[in-house]
């Protein structure tokens, strides 16, 4: 198949990587298991999958050590977003979604306390969500993470796709090109659904701890 997914690809590569991955017989397998399909409650063809997963604090210096905030902005504790110093447990919500503007599946998330309020973005850092390295070099601010070196940010802030609530996306403009790579390691399965959403993963998995 191409690099990019049209909305009838893109549905039944979800479909068939939720049938390949339901059942869990290794560690690596249970990273990539638990989700299923949402369709819009009313809007045929915006369909995504969805999972939620328990996440943890991770030691702030493992990540303020790579992480630059911008000293110019301030992040305000406004009693409606959920503290890293809480020591409860976080829920994630996580969704694939495909880009309207890049036609390839997109990650986004959000982060709960256990009083159900939203992390802000400082504290998402803070999690097990990411790798601790894919920070290092960055610079954070309010509503995106970026690095020097980058056309767009690598995390940033804006509406699910389908439900219109605010999350947080990985920029997918770089998608196409990092699974074509692995694909062609693997030719003879390189134009199935399944194979080209089981690369994005591996892909993904550079930046998310599929845990």
């Amino acid at each position: 198949m191409t690099a990019m997914f049209t909305r009838q690809q893109f549905d039944e590569a979800c479909g068939q990587f939720i049938h390949a991955h339901q059942s869990i017989s290794s560690s690596c397998e249970a990273r990539l298991s638990g989700w299923s399909w949402k369709e819009h409650h009313t809007l045929p063809g915006f369909g995504y999958m969805h999972r939620i997963i328990t996440l943890n604090w991770r030691h702030p210096a493992s990540v303020d050590a790579f992480l630059e905030i911008d000293d110019s902005l301030d992040f305000v504790d406004d009693g409606t977003t959920a503290s890293r110093d809480s020591p409860d447990s976080l829920t994630c919500h996580q969704y694939v979604v495909l880009s309207a503007t890049f036609r390839v599946p997109a990650f986004y998330f959000s982060i709960y306390g256990s009083s159900g309020s939203p992390l802000q973005l400082i504290d998402i850092m803070q999690t097990s969500l990411l790798r601790e390295d894919v920070c290092e070099g960055t610079v954070a601010s309010t509503f995106a993470v970026s690095h020097p070196t980058m056309n767009f940010p690598l995390l940033s802030q804006g509406e699910h796709p389908t439900l219109g609530t605010p999350c947080w996306y990985f920029h997918p403009c770089e998608t196409a090109s990092a699974v074509q790579e692995i694909l062609k390691e693997s030719e003879g399965n390189s134009r199935r659904p399944l194979s080209w959403m089981e690369a994005w993963f591996t892909v993904l998995s550079t930046a998310v701890d599929m845990q």
